[in-house]
C-alpha cells in the first residue's frame, strides 16, 4: 500500500524543519541491511542517521535530549499526520536520513504489517531541475518524484528505497514515523 500526500504541512514550516534538521548532529549510525549480533553494527555499507524517538517498550521510550523543541515539533506533527491518515496509531518511532550525492539507499523495510511508515521528504534550498531523489517502492515498482514536503505513506514492512540527489553538494533530508496500529 502506498499513499502520497502533498500540502500536508505549511511550506513555512517545511523549511524552518529542514534548516533546524541541518544544524542537528547526524552521524553514520544508519547502517543498511544489517547482518552481525547483537548490536548490527555492519552490514553493506552506511548513511547518515538521526534518531529522534523510539518506544522500545510500553515504559521505555527513548528520546533525542539534544534537542528536545525539535523532538517535540515531530510528535507534534505526527499527531496531525494521525488525524489526516484517520488512524488511531501509537507513535513507535521517529529517525531521519541525510543523503549526499552517491549516498542511495538500498531496499528495506522499516517495520511490520501491523504498522505505517510516513516518510517527509525534505531539503533545504532551491533545487536544480532534473536532481533525482525519488522514492522507489518495490510492491507497485512506483517511483515517486522528490518533492520538498510530500508525505509518504506505506504500509511499513513495503520494501522501498530513497535515491539520493546526482548533484553534488544539496541535502536531501527525510523524516520517518513509524505508528502502529
Amino acid at each position: 500500500m502506498i499513499k502520497i500526500h502533498d500540502n500536508v504541512f505549511d511550506q513555512k514550516w517545511i523549511i524552518e524543519l529542514s534548516s533546524q534538521l541541518l544544524k542537528e548532529g547526524w552521524t553514520a549510525n544508519n547502517v543498511a541491511n544489517r547482518n552481525t549480533f547483537p548490536y548490527q553494527e555492519s552490514g553493506t555499507h552506511r548513511l547518515l542517521g538521526k534518531t529522534f524517538f523510539l518506544r522500545q517498550s510500553h515504559d521505555n521510550i527513548i528520546y533525542d535530549h539534544t534537542n528536545m523543541n525539535l523532538c517535540q515539533n515531530l510528535i507534534n506533527a505526527f499527531d496531525h499526520i494521525r488525524r489526516i491518515s484517520d488512524t488511531n496509531m501509537q507513535l513507535m518511532e521517529i529517525t531521519g536520513n541525510l543523503q549526499f550525492k552517491d549516498m542511495d539507499g538500498t531496499f528495506h523495510r522499516d517495520g511490520f504489517e501491523n504498522q505505517k511508515a510516513f516518510i517527509l521528504m525534505l531539503n533545504n534550498e532551491q533545487l536544480p531541475k532534473n536532481i533525482g531523489g525519488a522514492f522507489i517502492h518495490k510492491p507497485t515498482n512506483k517511483k515517486v518524484p522528490f518533492e520538498a514536503g510530500r508525505l509518504i505513506e506505506i504500509t511499513a514492512n513495503d520494501l522501498h528505497r530513497a535515491d539520493a540527489f546526482n548533484k553534488p553538494y544539496f541535502a536531501r533530508m527525510s523524516i520517518k514515523w513509524v505508528g502502529q496500529i
